[in-house]
């Protein structure tokens, strides 16, 4: 997505008299989800993983292991160091989990979203991975779901909000892991 915005200071105008830029709409877009990359996870140096962090939360249901983590390792990651993995970290059980931010996100009543992220579900075989399934949630409701081996794909679901809406992604059931990465919500 856009990164740098536009002001006055950005936008360049030469030969149009004494036109000046007061108000731009840039090209940077809000997202709602803070550290949707999961960068901010940074318990270690090479190679670690943990059910939270400041932003993120991983939990399982009754009976589950760690089936929803933070993992930081490069090359588990799309982009980045970090990515959240759904499905037990250790291969304890074959629950599902559900990663969601740990704040409501600051969204307003009756406006249209645009729900962003990547996923892969590619670390076993594909004959592993053909199980694999994850539901995205909003407000707890499914509203996208996807399934089966793949590589990392764009993914996209457009939502309506009620005000401080609540994300969430559940799913992995090891060893048909999921991991998801750059992760945003954005205005329609």
């Amino acid at each position: 997505m856009y990164f740098l915005g536009s002001d006055q200071s950005t936008a360049v105008n030469n030969g149009q008299g004494d036109l000046k830029v007061t108000l731009s709409r840039g090209y940077s877009r809000n997202n709602f989800v803070i550290d949707g990359g999961l960068e901010k996870f940074n318990a270690c140096s090479e190679f670690c993983f943990a059910t939270s962090d400041d932003a993120w939360i991983g939990t399982s249901q009754k009976g589950g292991t760690e089936d929803a983590t933070i993992f930081f390792f490069p090359p588990f990651a799309r982009s980045g160091n970090a990515a959240a993995l759904l499905g037990s970290a250790n291969n304890l059980d074959s629950l599902p989990g559900t990663m969601a931010p740990k704040k409501n996100l600051k969204t307003k009543k009756g406006t249209t979203y645009t729900v962003t992220f990547f996923q892969s579900s590619s670390f076993s075989s594909p004959e592993n991975e053909a199980n694999a399934h994850v539901d995205v949630l909003w407000n707890g409701k499914v509203v996208f779901s996807f399934g089966g081996f793949s590589q990392w794909t764009f993914e996209q679901v457009k939502v309506t909000g009620i005000g401080n809406d609540k994300l969430a992604f559940r799913g992995g059931a090891a060893p048909a892991w999921t991991f998801i990465d750059d992760i945003a919500v954005y205005q329609a």
